[in-house]
C-alpha cells in the first residue's frame, strides 16, 4: 500500500505540469472580428493579462493578451472585456493602513471579469496583486467607474480604522435615479457588503432582473468504501518499544461519507472537504523472549473510529474525463476501546499473568494525507496515510497508531 501511495504522490505532479483545459469559447480582436474556438481555462486569483486560444481542440495555441484582444469567454462560465480605467491603489491590510484617507489611483489597461449585464447596469470585478475591486458602467458608458471603498486610520486616534464606504453611495445613487420607489431595498445597502454576491444582488435589483446562476453546483455529496490497514506501535521508555518488538497491522473495511465546497465551482480544482469516517482496528503489539521462544510480552485491544476530518482536496491534473489530486486535513478521532489487555510471561514459571490496562484516550487527532483519482466525475479511488500519532498521555512512554487506506467513492450531484 505503500509503494502505492508514494507512485500516485510521484506521478501527479508530472500530470499536472503537462495539462492544458481548453474550454468552447470566443476571442474578440481589435477589429471588432469574433474568433469562435476554444479557450485554456485556468483557475486564477488574479485578472488575466493574457489567453490561450486554439481554433479546433488539436489545433496550434495562439496568444491573445491586452494589445490585441478586446474580449475574450468561455460560453457559460466567464466572460472579460478590456478597458482603460482608474485603478485605485488604497490598502486593504490591516497592518499596511496609513493615517487619512488615500484616494490615489493608477490609470490601467485591464482586462475586467463581466459579473452581469442589465438594461441599466453593467458589473464587473478586478482583482490584482494589491486586492479585488468592482466595477459599474451605465447603459450608454464607454468606461467603467470603481466602486471604491476606502480604510484607513483616523488621524486623531490612530488606533481607530475608518470604514469610508463610498460604494454605498455610489450604489444608492444608481437605485434613486433607476428605481425610486424601493425604499426596503435602500435601507438594506447601508449594511451593504464589499463582496461579489451582495453587490450582485444590487445591481439585479437597479436591473429589474435576477442575478445570473451558473450551471455549476458548489457543492456535493460522497459516499464510499474502503480498506484501512492500522499499525499500533509503542515509543519512549517500555519494553514494547524495542526493535525486536513485533506490531501487527489490522486489516479492516472503512466507511466513509461527506461533503465537498468548490472554491471556484466553474473549475472545481480546489475543494474543501468534510469527512465523516467510521473504521475498526484489532492490534497487537508483543515481544518474544529469546530464552523461552514464546511471547514474553502482548499488548491487544480493538479500537473503532469515528473520524471527523475537514481538508483541502487540489486536483493536479483537471479534466472532465480524468482528475488526479492530492489532499491533506486534519482527522477529529473519537474512539470506543474494548477488549484492553497486557499480560506478562514469567519466564522462570512459565506462568503468564495480566498486567494493569494500559489507557488509551477516547480522544486524539491526527493528520492525514491522500492521492488518488476520479473518472467521468464520478468514481473516486484514493489511498490515504495518516502518519503516528499517539493514543495514549503517558510521559515515558506511549501508544502510536499509523493508519494507511485504499477506498473507492461515489461522486453524487452534477460537476
Amino acid at each position: 500500500m505503500k509503494r502505492f501511495f508514494l507512485g500516485l504522490l510521484l506521478a501527479l505532479p508530472v500530470l499536472g505540469l503537462a495539462q492544458a483545459n481548453f474550454q468552447k469559447g470566443y476571442v474578440v480582436t481589435n477589429s471588432r472580428d469574433t474568433l469562435k474556438g476554444y479557450i485554456d481555462f485556468k483557475e486564477r486569483r488574479k485578472n488575466p493579462v493574457a489567453v490561450e486560444f486554439r481554433t479546433s481542440l488539436n489545433g496550434n495555441n495562439q496568444t491573445f493578451t491586452l494589445a490585441n484582444c478586446a474580449a475574450y469567454g468561455i460560453d457559460e462560465v466567464e466572460h472579460y472585456q478590456r478597458f482603460v480605467v482608474n485603478v485605485s491603489m488604497s490598502e486593504v491590510d490591516i497592518g499596511a493602513l496609513g493615517v487619512g484617507p488615500d484616494s490615489s489611483s493608477r490609470r490601467d489597461t485591464v482586462f475586467l471579469n463581466v459579473l452581469q449585464t442589465g438594461k441599466n447596469l453593467t458589473l464587473f470585478s478586478y482583482t490584482d496583486d494589491l486586492k479585488e475591486r468592482f466595477y459599474i458602467m451605465d447603459a450608454g458608458s464607454s468606461e467603467p467607474v470603481e466602486l471604491i471603498r476606502n480604510l484607513y486610520m483616523s488621524a486623531d486616534k490612530t488606533s481607530l480604522i475608518v470604514n469610508d464606504n463610498k460604494y454605498v453611495r455610489q450604489l444608492l445613487f444608481q437605485m434613486k435615479k433607476n428605481n425610486p420607489e424601493n425604499p426596503a431595498m435602500e435601507r438594506h445597502m447601508l449594511s451593504l457588503r464589499y463582496a461579489q454576491s451582495s453587490l450582485l444582488k444590487v445591481v439585479s435589483q437597479i436591473n429589474n432582473q435576477q442575478p445570473s446562476r451558473s450551471k455549476y453546483k458548489v457543492s456535493r455529496f460522497f459516499a464510499g468504501l474502503g480498506l484501512n490497514a492500522s499499525t499500533a506501535s509503542y515509543t519512549g521508555t517500555h519494553d514494547l518499544s524495542a526493535a525486536s518488538a513485533k506490531s501487527k497491522t489490522s486489516y479492516l473495511p472503512i466507511l466513509t461519507t461527506g461533503v465537498d465546497l468548490f472554491l471556484k465551482p466553474a473549475i472545481g480544482r480546489l475543494i474543501f472537504r468534510t469527512e465523516l469516517s467510521l473504521l475498526m482496528s484489532k492490534n497487537e503489539i508483543s515481544l518474544f523472549s529469546e530464552t523461552a521462544g514464546t511471547v514474553a510480552r502482548r499488548h491487544s485491544f480493538d479500537q473503532t473510529t469515528i473520524a471527523l476530518t475537514p481538508g483541502f482536496i487540489y486536483n493536479v491534473y483537471n479534466t472532465s474525463k480524468l482528475k488526479c489530486f492530492l489532499g491533506g486535513g486534519l482527522g477529529l478521532n473519537f474512539s470506543a476501546i474494548s477488549n484492553n489487555e497486557s499480560t506478562y510471561l514469567n519466564t522462570i514459571n512459565m506462568q503468564t499473568s495480566k498486567l494493569d490496562e494500559v489507557k488509551l484516550e477516547k480522544f486524539n487527532y491526527s493528520f492525514q494525507f491522500s492521492a488518488g483519482v476520479v473518472l467521468n466525475k464520478r468514481i473516486e479511488i484514493s489511498a490515504g496515510y495518516s502518519p503516528n500519532v499517539a493514543i495514549s498521555n503517558y510521559n515515558y512512554f506511549n501508544v502510536v497508531m499509523q493508519r494507511m487506506r485504499v477506498g473507492v467513492n461515489y461522486l453524487f450531484g452534477k460537476h
